[in-house]
């Protein structure tokens, strides 16, 4: 993040999730961007940013949301794309191609303009990336298995790539330092 995304050019796209997600969104995102649930005549739901022109629509079927259409525009920092687009896409393990157009006074590079791929909810894109890793990684530990196992029937993971198990061992070395502080702070407080 950084520069403001002036636009996003949609190529294509796939996402649908829990009805109940979608509206609980703007108590999740509330502390990191303010955005707003509204029910259109049609019946179907936008997922919006409180005083930006960015929006993503949605129709509804059932408990299911499916996404229908994608608006990004003058997205200061590019906050939208990245804490609600490319974060929703990653937990709910969504597609998207899609070019970034770049505000060219913010940005150095020769073109102001950069595509974005995200597949099954796995994408390089810097700061979606290490989320992709830990979806993955929470629901290997959710399953009780690794992200690499399959169970009868079940779909078959790829393996970690090198920035997912540098991940992985980070957040193993962060438990076991937690699990030690607990440890130590039970010890400090029991009598002597």
């Amino acid at each position: 993040m950084g520069s403001r995304i002036e636009a996003v050019e949609v190529l294509s796209f796939r996402l649908e999730l829990p009805r109940l997600a979608l509206e609980r969104l703007p108590v999740e995102l509330s502390s990191a961007l303010p955005v707003q649930v509204a029910r259109e005549d049609d019946g179907s739901l936008t997922l919006e940013q409180e005083g930006q022109e960015s929006f993503l629509r949605f129709q509804l079927e059932g408990d299911a949301a499916e996404l229908v259409e994608i608006f990004i525009s003058q997205d200061a920092k590019g906050a939208f794309f990245h804490k609600v687009l490319g974060a929703l896409m990653v937990r709910y393990h969504g597609d998207l191609r899609a070019r970034l157009v770049f505000d060219p006074r913010e940005n150095e590079a020769d073109e102001p303009w950069a595509e974005v791929s995200i597949e099954r909810g796995r994408t390089t894109w810097p700061g979606l990336a290490t989320q992709s890793a830990a979806v993955r990684l929470a629901h290997a530990a959710a399953e009780g298995g690794s992200v690499g196992a399959s169970g009868e029937g079940g779909p078959v993971e790829e393996p970690l790539t090198q920035e997912e198990e540098e991940l992985s061992r980070i957040l193993a070395r962060a438990d076991e330092a937690w699990q030690e502080y607990q440890r130590l702070k039970r010890q400090r407080q029991q009598p002597r």
